[in-house]
């Protein structure tokens, strides 16, 4: 598709602002989730979440680039398939059983810390990316916070809902990487990247949701809910995060959405009334200056591989 086609890139302000927008939306998210999760089981609650943003989605794309599917290699296909099992069915599904297990806040420092561990691990094991000292600096500061944030073991149901963030965590590093490898080849869509991979693992999921729960009996507040979560905080949130990624890099882009670290437990006080010691909030600062450690560190590593190129040419 063209530039004239979907339009100019936005300016660098309003690409802030839309990316800035996107992570509100998915810290909302987990507190609705939270709301959610009184009344709906965890399960249907998370395969109906992507169900309404995928079908949200395909009305846009169709509306906007017309009903055929593009045609992609076999290979191709494998790595959608991968990252919507992944993304769309292993991350949505140990995301709400630990929000039912867990609070908020304590959900979101798991996993909001997690994420640069796994990301760091796996970059050199499977996209063969050299993990710099200074990225590795940044991960001792996110451990480091993490043993701020729990200075006794947790155990029972907090126990395991941590272990449930913990796998989403790992979830959303794995994903990340599949999408590079999807978006690395030039040949999926940005929109195509998110919507086709978003309905089969939902899909998926709410079948394997069917097996195993009740289907419940939704009033009118559940319903305004998931259409809530479908339609503003995925489908909205992924169009304004894949409009502003069209100017921001990556430097950019991870440091907005690592504010989650801080948004969500402000939410969670305001709207659910968990509270935040101050040993949980001065850990959940030393995780979010570790997190920004390794997105410098990327962004310089990047910067270093770019400047030998252009002095060539």
């Amino acid at each position: 598709m063209s530039a004239s086609a979907v339009g100019p890139a936005p300016t660098l302000t309003r690409a802030v602002g839309l990316a800035v927008a996107a992570s509100l939306l998915w810290a909302a998210a987990i507190i609705l989730i939270k709301l959610g999760l009184e009344d709906i089981p965890r399960l249907t609650f998370a395969s109906l979440r992507y169900v309404v943003g995928a079908m949200t989605l395909l009305i846009w794309r169709t509306a906007t680039r017309g009903r055929g599917l593009p045609r992609f290699t076999g290979t191709t296909w494998r790595w959608l398939v991968a990252l919507a099992v992944l993304l769309y069915a292993v991350v949505p599904a140990t995301q709400f059983i630990s929000l039912d297990l867990v609070d908020a806040v304590t959900f979101n420092f798991v996993f909001q810390a997690g994420i640069p561990l796994v990301t760091a691990l796996l970059a050199g094991a499977v996209l063969r990316e050299p993990t710099s000292r200074w990225e590795w600096a940044g991960v001792a500061v996110v451990v480091i916070g993490i043993f701020m944030f729990y200075p006794a073991v947790p155990r029972g149901n907090e126990a395991t809902g941590i272990i449930f963030a913990v796998v989403a965590a790992i979830g959303i590093g794995g994903s990340n990487l599949l999408q590079r490898i999807v978006m690395r080849s030039g040949e999926v869509a940005a929109v195509d990247a998110a919507v086709i991979p978003m309905t089969i693992g939902s899909l998926g999921l709410l079948l394997l949701a069917l097996s195993v729960e009740p289907f419940p009996d939704l009033g009118v507040r559940q319903i305004v809910l998931i259409l809530v979560l479908g339609v503003v905080n995925t489908a909205l949130a992924f169009t304004l995060w894949h409009h502003a990624m069209r100017t921001l890099n990556a430097l950019h882009a991870g440091i907005i959405a690592s504010g989650q670290v801080v948004e969500v437990p402000i939410l969670a006080w305001v709207i659910l009334g968990e509270s935040l010691t101050a040993g949980r909030g001065f850990g959940s600062i030393v995780v979010l200056a570790g997190i920004l450690v390794v997105h410098f560190s990327k962004a310089a590593a990047a910067r270093s591989q770019r400047e030998p190129a252009e002095r060539v040419g």
